[in-house]
């Protein structure tokens, strides 16, 4: 008998059957195991815990609903970390909150100790927007504080270079999260999230694995139709070179005299239509919020919560982008009527940049936006306070 490429708590290896075989040669394999050990007629020192193997390795591999759960999961996880299937934990973003966009990111950070540098690598499961987050927060940290020894430099260079490398490339991690999930929904009879946790699993699993998921998919019963947002890799690694350009760029100048020009400036900026920045938005008031997106370059309007002159309204439903773009990814979609803020335009005057109830800003194409309160603005929005009588 071949043993199985994956049986991690040695299932198939116990019953001494291959990994295809039938339910019929289970049951036979079982019996005379059983007959052979039961410690009623077997009287070695380890002939109890070899039957309770037998009749658990029995109970699993006998059930198709079970064994395909295991055989699942086997494709994820080792015989060290292997979970109890029958009582599997929903893997929940950073804010403890279910979020069908989860993914692992693969992070090296790299801590300098004077004569010796520290090296972790985790893998942190997350949203997009938290994931740009821990990005740019593991590169700053990188680079601030992974060079006090005379390899950090090297170190930190070659983290950099992993982090970048490793964005969307994450394969069994994410294969682990999403089969975990699948299965923990299902449990909890949320068999359409159960699917569409398993279909994308579908992306990081070799051959054989798709097999098996492909069984597990039909065996929900369901088929929902979605279309979750995609994560754009090309920001979440351009989040990274940050720190490290801005570290360059003030080497460069330390080493030029040459000062840029406002008229060098303006033109550097019309050859160059998009940049990486935080955007921020002040308010009369004297308070600001900053909101971390990929953005074109905005002209900015100053947002005065009592002034109702710049509230405009959508005149159809429309969806909300984290960047002046139809490629973009979309914040949320907005209802005609719907009444926002303006607090920015593109200088080719195509997006305006709003505010919306909660405060968060995105962009919509001025063309579906009319000045005015259009729908009455709900209790407690950020968007505008009326003055006081």
């Amino acid at each position: 008998m071949s043993k199985p490429v994956n049986d991690p708590l040695g299932y198939y290896e116990i019953l001494q059957v291959s990994y295809k075989a039938d339910e019929a040669e289970i049951k036979q394999n079982y019996r005379e195991l059983a007959k052979k050990w039961h410690p009623d007629h077997n009287s070695d020192a380890s002939a109890l815990d070899v039957f309770q193997k037998i009749s658990v390795a029995y109970d699993i591999l006998s059930d198709e609903e079970k064994r395909l759960v295991y055989d699942l999961l086997a494709q994820a996880y080792g015989q060290e970390k292997f979970p109890d299937m029958f009582s599997l934990k929903i893997y929940k973003n950073r804010a403890e909150q279910e979020d069908l966009t989860l993914q692992a990111v693969k992070l090296w950070k790299v801590r300098g100790k004077i004569t010796a540098t520290q090296s972790t690598k985790t893998d942190e499961v997350c949203n997009y927007k938290e994931a740009r987050k821990l990005l740019l927060q593991a590169s700053l940290a990188n680079w601030a504080l992974g060079w006090w020894s005379l390899g950090g430099i090297k170190d930190t260079i070659q983290a950099l270079i992993y982090n970048i490398k490793k964005v969307g490339h994450n394969n069994q991690p994410n294969l682990r999260l999403l089969l975990h999930n699948a299965e923990a929904y299902r449990q909890e009879n949320q068999k359409e999230k159960a699917f569409i946790m398993a279909k994308r699993a579908l992306a990081y699993a070799n051959p054989e694995a798709q097999e098996l998921i492909n069984r597990y998919l039909k065996s929900l019963g369901v088929a929902p139709q979605f279309r979750l947002p995609r994560w754009n890799y090309a920001v979440l690694k351009a989040v990274q070179l940050i720190v490290p350009t801005i570290l360059l760029l003030l080497a460069a100048f330390s080493f030029s005299t040459k000062v840029m020009t406002e008229a060098e400036l303006k033109d550097y900026f019309a050859k160059v239509k998009e940049i990486v920045y935080y955007q921020e938005v002040r308010f009369n008031s004297g308070g600001e919020t900053v909101d971390d997106m990929v953005v074109g370059k905005i002209l900015n309007i100053p947002v005065d919560v009592n002034d109702s002159s710049k509230l405009y309204h959508l005149t159809s439903g429309q969806k909300v982008m984290f960047g002046p773009g139809d490629d973009f990814d979309m914040i949320t979609e907005l209802a005609k009527n719907k009444t926002v803020r303006i607090t920015g335009i593109t200088p080719d005057e195509v997006w305006y940049r709003v505010m919306l109830d909660n405060g968060d800003m995105g962009f919509i194409r001025r063309e579906f936006l009319k000045k005015g309160i259009g729908a009455e603005i709900p209790f407690g929005s950020k968007i505008y306070k009326a003055p006081s009588l």
